[in-house]
């Protein structure tokens, strides 16, 4: 497993606190980050597997055990953000990484 996590972007990013981080934008950087990565999908597989409880893992938040896709600032999003989704389905999540 640490294996698969040593060939990571995050790794060669020298930005480890943006992937615990607890602010929205810090945590869209690790995304970003995530995006290109190889290892990206074995690397969400692995996080749904162990159940993590923090962090971005394979471009996905997880926060107190629960997968999302972005997470919101304080107040009202902005207009052009209100119908997209935040939490993740695991089961969907499961899905992509088997077709992948």
């Amino acid at each position: 497993m640490n294996e698969i996590y040593s060939r990571g972007s995050c790794v060669d990013s020298g930005k480890h606190h943006l992937f615990f981080s607890d602010r929205p934008l810090e945590l869209a950087e690790a995304q970003r980050i995530c995006s290109g990565c190889a290892v990206q999908l074995r690397c969400l597989e692995l996080a749904l597997d162990k159940g993590e409880e923090w962090g971005v893992w394979g471009g996905v938040i997880f926060l107190e055990g629960k997968p999302f896709y972005r997470r919101r600032g304080r107040g009202r999003p902005p207009h052009a953000e209100r119908s997209l989704p935040v939490e993740a389905d695991p089961a969907e999540l499961r899905e992509l990484v088997r077709s992948a």
